[in-house]
């Protein structure tokens, strides 16, 4: 049987985009290891969805333009490709040996540091563990948020732009999936970010400051559940019944704080935050919209509120990167 060139292409995206899909649908069942916290739930394309609109996207570009994307497609996702590794990492990565290595936060202007890894702080006192997880935590949580801004920025610019390349439409359509739309407008309010006081004061609560398993030997952070084997992860020492849980394993902590803003972007459980951090920056005012991120509810939202007190971490919100 005789296959046209045009065939080929076509089944050449939709693998491409299957394994696309493949990671984006695996990061919309994370959920935290936390005793208290249910299960999160968010609903999927159906299959024929998904054909849909690779074949809307298919159909609108030439054989030539199909193929110039293929090859655009496969140097993005070419892990050897150095030149676009460099563009998407503005940063510079440290291995941590112990607690002296993790840099002293001296300014508003923090300089763009991606920590591999976590170093135990159980053997320093209370104020000086304090100082070195928020240390240690800033430059992640702004590389992570600067990502999320550059992404919402290019969808805003895509999403005006007539004519799309192969690349870009594939691009968008793979955001769409992650985030669980179907408009741009809807993509682009759900990539909103909120108050570094308030990822960090989350940050305290689910790690423990820094002390618990999953963070120190996996850099998760959130206690994010992995459900996927092909995910690099660690077993939990917790079960849910019979099943044995797992927590994914993060390359770096930027990596792990990146995937909680996914998951807050697309969980449903999370709507009514989302909806008002569109209105508000104010870490007091949506802390209260976050009472069904754990079973304990208000108890939990009264926790993270006297973290950000206590520990002044609203000055955070006036940080950013020094790119």
């Amino acid at each position: 049987m005789f296959i046209t060139l045009n065939e080929i292409i076509k089944w050449m995206i939709i693998f491409l985009l299957i394994e696309v899909l493949i990671v984006s649908i695996g990061s919309l069942f994370e959920i935290n290891l936390q005793k208290e916290r249910k299960p999160l739930e968010s609903d999927l394309y159906s299959s024929s969805q998904l054909q849909e609109e690779f074949d809307k996207l298919i159909s609108t570009y030439s054989s030539s333009q199909l193929k110039e994307g293929v090859n655009k497609l496969i140097s993005t996702y070419n892990p050897s490709n150095s030149s676009m590794k460099e563009k998407k990492n503005p940063f510079r990565l440290v291995t941590l040996k112990n607690d002296t290595d993790v840099i002293v936060l001296s300014s508003q202007k923090v300089e763009p540091i991606c920590y591999t890894n976590t170093v135990s702080l159980s053997k320093l006192t209370i104020q000086r563990k304090k100082e070195t997880f928020i240390n240690m935590m800033i430059p992640s949580i702004l590389l992570a948020k600067h990502k999320m801004k550059m992404e919402r920025k290019k969808v805003l610019r895509l999403s005006k732009k007539d004519n799309l390349s192969v690349e870009e439409a594939f691009w968008l359509q793979q955001k769409r999936v992650d985030f669980q739309v179907e408009t741009d407008d809807e993509l682009y309010k759900r990539m909103e970010l909120h108050p570094t006081s308030l990822i960090i004061a989350q940050a305290i609560v689910e790690s423990g400051w820094g002390t618990s398993k999953f963070f120190q030997k996996a850099n998760n952070v959130f206690g994010i559940w992995s459900f996927d084997k092909q995910d690099q992860r660690i077993s939990a020492s917790e079960t849910r019944g019979k099943k044995r849980i797992y927590l994914k394993k993060y390359s770096s902590i930027h990596q792990s704080i990146y995937d909680y803003l996914l998951t807050i972007g697309h969980v449903s459980q999370y709507k009514s935050f989302r909806e008002k951090r569109l209105e508000t920056q104010d870490p007091f005012t949506l802390v209260k919209y976050l009472n069904k991120y754990s079973e304990r509810g208000d108890e939990y939202v009264a926790d993270i509120k006297n973290i950000i007190k206590s520990n002044k971490l609203t000055k955070y919100d006036g940080y950013s990167l020094k790119l």
